[in-house]
């Protein structure tokens, strides 16, 4: 919190990763909070809420893992029992693979997709297409994560499926949800912002509107690289930004 004020930020949220649900078999490791801990992370949220009333507005979030339409909830039903403020919705898992973990996990099961990375690729965007949908989510995170080990020739694409990322953009724009610009992929091997400037320019065009998270998992992270995403912001006319209170979708003003 004291790293947000120091940097000038007047708005925070915090989008804690909600519990996977027990039916999910061999979930990955240390990527939610776990379910007997869920409680404990809005209450502190709200205890710091409060103390920073004036100071910094702190709005309470939670990021949903989409896992296919066999293991799922309704991430803004659950929000709104919870009194959240937003609901974060986003992709680590397709088919069971866990695409962001390592390179070297996802390496091991590109051979269970009969054609490759480009494969994989392909059923990213499919799932995600499936949470593109009115009423399912506020927000939209770190939309092409896929590309997170794209630096490495043998986890990336031959192309990328523009028809199919096409088809997601129009989804988005029907439902009304708003895309999440993250800079924490400027920090990652692809060395690129979640989504890749050319989908943004694309979501520009469409209407869809935007917001920023810095995806800080430690203080010093909070607002990381806003910087530079001023400049990426300028580059696409972007002067406003989405918010949320109560699920309500507002507006931000850029200055």
């Amino acid at each position: 919190m004291q790293h947000a004020l120091h940097s000038g930020l007047r708005e925070i949220g915090f989008s804690g990763h909600y519990p996977y649900p027990g039916a999910l078999r061999n979930p990955p490791p240390d990527c939610v909070i776990p379910a007997e801990q869920f409680e404990s992370y809005l209450t502190e949220a709200r205890r710091l809420r409060n103390k920073y009333a004036g100071r910094l507005s702190v709005r309470i979030g939670a990021e949903f893992d989409y896992l296919g339409p066999e293991i799922s909830f309704h991430p803004l039903e659950v929000s709104r029992a919870l009194g959240l403020d937003f609901c974060l919705c986003s992709v680590h898992i397709v088919d069971g693979v866990v695409i962001d973990h390592t390179p070297g996990e996802l390496r091991s099961c590109v051979s269970e997709f009969p054609g490759g990375i480009d494969d994989l690729y392909r059923r990213y965007w499919e799932t995600v297409l499936e949470i593109c949908r009115p009423g399912w989510c506020t927000t939209l995170g770190h939309l092409d994560l896929i590309k997170k080990f794209s630096n490495e020739s043998d986890l990336r694409p031959s192309s990328q499926p523009v028809e199919l990322i096409g088809r997601v953009l129009d989804a988005i724009a029907a439902a009304g949800l708003v895309l999440e610009i993250n800079t924490s992929g400027w920090d990652k091997p692809c060395a690129e912002q979640y989504p890749s400037l050319e989908i943004l320019r694309g979501a520009a065009r469409r209407g869809i509107a935007l917001t920023v998270g810095s995806d800080a998992h430690s203080p010093g992270d909070v607002g990381r690289k806003f910087d530079r995403l001023r400049g990426l912001l300028a580059q696409l006319g972007v002067s406003t930004l989405a918010r949320f209170e109560n699920l309500e979708r507002g507006e931000y003003l850029l200055l």
